[in-house]
């Protein structure tokens, strides 16, 4: 076998990494922006980091130790807030209460921009996913975010795991969802 070029310089990449534990965390906004969903609906994307406690930086250290070219903000770091749909208004009006008890001052103005370096408090929970290799393991991800009070003094809960359907299920579910008469099947 040949040497492969760049070898001497790369980063071992061997897949493993700590794991943030499911739980709240005082976490500083470090970017806005509004963005399309997959279905092309808009949504407000913010990108967070730890910012107190012995996880603070946990998500600037992993965006700085990926070696990769096209490397992003870790993705369990990234929440998402629809802004169509029946609750939207009530949900995006939650989470601008939460920003606003959470720093003194802020007022949102409906500029996504001025949300960055803004303190929050962040719930993190579990959810499974299905590896190259087809067994399941889990990540942390962001689910909720409340005021930074509301984290410091423990009034939270953390979410149950979010598992994957069983293989099978969700295609059971879906056909039971349409018809319980075998003559309606789209096939």
């Amino acid at each position: 076998m040949e040497k492969i070029k760049g070898y001497d310089e790369a980063q071992a990449i061997t897949g493993e990494y700590e794991k943030l534990e499911a739980g709240g965390y005082i976490c500083k906004i470090i970017s806005a922006k509004e963005e399309k969903s997959k279905s092309g609906k808009n949504m407000l994307v913010l990108a967070l980091d730890i910012v107190e406690g012995d996880k603070k930086d946990f998500f600037r250290n992993r965006f700085t130790e990926n070696a990769s070219p096209d490397k992003k903000w870790p993705a369990g770091a990234i929440y998402r807030q629809m802004l169509e749909g029946e609750k939207a208004a009530g949900f995006l009006k939650g989470l601008m209460t939460s920003l606003e008890n959470s720093n003194e001052g802020f007022k949102w103005n409906w500029d996504e921009k001025k949300l960055a370096d803004l303190k929050c408090g962040a719930i993190f929970g579990e959810e499974e996913y299905e590896r190259l290799d087809g067994t399941i393991a889990t990540t942390t991800k962001v689910k909720f975010i409340r005021t930074v009070q509301s984290i410091k003094e423990g009034k939270f809960k953390i979410p149950e795991i979010k598992k994957l359907p069983q293989k099978g299920e969700a295609f059971e579910d879906y056909i039971n969802s349409i018809s319980s008469d075998n003559n309606d099947l789209p096939f």
